[in-house]
């Protein structure tokens, strides 16, 4: 009788461990990634606020607080945020608009249109082209297959255009436009995550290759990690120099709106050398009031203390790559209070973004 009461003990105990692990598997799998997360729901809110505000129901990305124009960025930002939230219908409308309105015959896609959706500037910017490939060959759903398929087109149309190789070093350059002497580059256009989900969906070595050469660019543009990285670069020979905006909105080098998301792209990749950019760039950004100005010396000096919830959003990435998850929350939040107070496309689609890549898997994850 003993022997018996002491086995049903032990059955009892090793169901209650088991009901145990389960429960905390279950509760892993329903949490986030980001360390320190607890849920999903402020990166899905911030998500559906980009959409419910910016984007109309034909599928177009309005900047409203920009003349009512659209770009091809808020396009593919619009397709990464439906995507994420798994938002299957609003993926549809955005992917058809953008299709319609914006694929130029090589895949590619124009960067501008008016209010009325007329195309006036047909020159591809390789940010929204390198995204929305991500977006489409990372969808799932009825409509995948043909997703997948356009995804990898337009992949193979940026490699073909969009890219240059010096010294050995293939780069992706700011678009077509770019790709000549010198070469000019937009660092914050390298997604490292980006790259590799295009390597695995295309099998391609090329977007491997990118993903390695932006944490060697990026380096070579920060210092490693001590200097802060600029909108703007241009490659002399095969050595990137920063160097002031092409269209010299800014009349110096700075790290602006442009740069800042590159931080971003770098802490929410599974690269440990890119993470370890971000978390240097930390010291810098930690310092002062630098971490909400609009722009910065690449040394972190003020050049304007302006505010929009992007600037706060690339400081949180920096924080979380240093580890400092409590400094990382408290930015969004501010970025949240920021982008509330003062609402832009801009700064709306970034807190979405920046939520769901740094505290979320809803974009992939290491």
């Amino acid at each position: 009788m003993l022997t018996r009461q002491r086995t049903r003990l032990r059955l009892a105990g090793i169901v209650v461990v088991a009901a145990a692990l389960l429960l905390a598997l279950l509760t892993a799998l329903q949490s986030p990634a980001g360390p320190g997360s607890a849920t999903q729901a402020p990166a899905m809110a911030a998500g559906r606020d980009f959409l419910n505000k910016y984007v109309e129901p034909d599928g177009r990305t309005v900047r409203r607080d920009q003349g009512g124009d659209t770009v091809s960025e808020g396009q593919a930002y619009a397709l990464l945020v439906a995507g994420a939230l798994n938002d299957q219908a609003a993926f549809a409308r955005v992917w058809s608009w953008t299709q319609s309105h914006l694929q130029e015959p090589d895949g590619l896609f124009a960067y501008r249109t008016n209010a009325q959706g007329q195309v006036v500037d047909a020159m591809p910017a390789s940010d929204a082209d390198v995204l929305t490939a991500w977006a489409l060959v990372r969808m799932n759903g009825p409509a995948a297959a043909a997703y997948h398929a356009e995804g990898r087109r337009i992949a193979s149309a940026v490699l073909m255009h969009e890219t240059v190789r010096r010294g050995g070093t293939l780069m992706l350059a700011a678009g077509p436009w770019a790709t000549g002497e010198p070469i000019t580059l937009d660092p914050s256009y390298w997604s490292p995550a980006a790259f590799a989900a295009l390597a695995r969906a295309t099998g391609d070595p090329r977007w491997r290759e990118l993903a390695d050469s932006t944490i060697r660019l990026s380096s070579e543009l920060t210092s490693d990690g001590r200097l802060l990285p600029p909108d703007w670069a241009r490659v002399n020979v095969t050595a990137p120099i920063d160097t002031p905006a092409p269209n010299r909105e800014a009349p110096s080098v700075q790290y602006g709106l442009d740069a800042q998301r590159l931080i971003v792209w770098l802490a929410s990749g599974c690269d440990a050398p890119g993470r370890s950019l971000a978390a240097g760039l930390n010291a810098v950004l930690s310092r002062g009031d630098r971490a909400g100005a609009l722009a910065l010396s690449p040394v972190g000096a003020v050049l304007n203390d302006d505010h929009n919830a992007m600037s706060l959003v690339a400081a949180a990435a920096a924080a979380q790559a240093a580890g400092d998850l409590s400094r990382r929350d408290q930015l969004l939040a501010q970025a949240g209070q920021v982008d509330r107070a003062h609402p832009t496309y801009y700064g709306t689609a970034w807190l979405a973004l920046g939520r769901i890549l740094l505290t979320t898997r809803l974009l992939g994850g290491c």
